[in-house]
């Protein structure tokens, strides 16, 4: 009989991979799409708030079919997560301009909380 995980991550392996990156999808790149596929299937948010016993057996049935789907030609499209840029791209000059700005006003500050105007 064909073994139906020759060509795939064993069960366990594949659902310690997916609990282990599904906090970072930007940057993980799975071993096999149908590793990335069943974690989507079961909820990442799941994989990471579940215990160990109930996430891997609810893993291991959607990888089953999972992988069944890609034997029968199925291709799973990924989404490409972007990672997060925080902040924002500013010059020197703009960074300076601001710099100043703020320096005048908690003078501005300042002024006011001794009474000043």
């Amino acid at each position: 009989m064909y073994d139906l995980f020759d060509e795939f991550p064993a069960t366990d392996a594949a659902y310690f991979e997916a609990a282990n990156n599904a906090h970072d999808l930007a940057h993980w790149k799975p071993s096999h799409d149908t590793v990335y596929e069943a974690g989507r299937r079961v909820g990442f948010s799941k994989l990471r708030r579940r215990d160990t016993g109930a996430g891997k057996r609810a893993f291991a049935k959607v990888y089953k079919d999972v992988c069944k789907a890609w034997m029968r030609g199925e291709r799973f499209k990924r989404d490409v997560i972007q990672p997060k840029q925080y902040g924002e791209e500013i010059s020197e000059q703009e960074l300076l301009n601001r710099r100043v700005i703020g320096r005048g006003r908690v003078c501005q500050l300042k002024d006011l909380l001794r009474g000043a105007t």
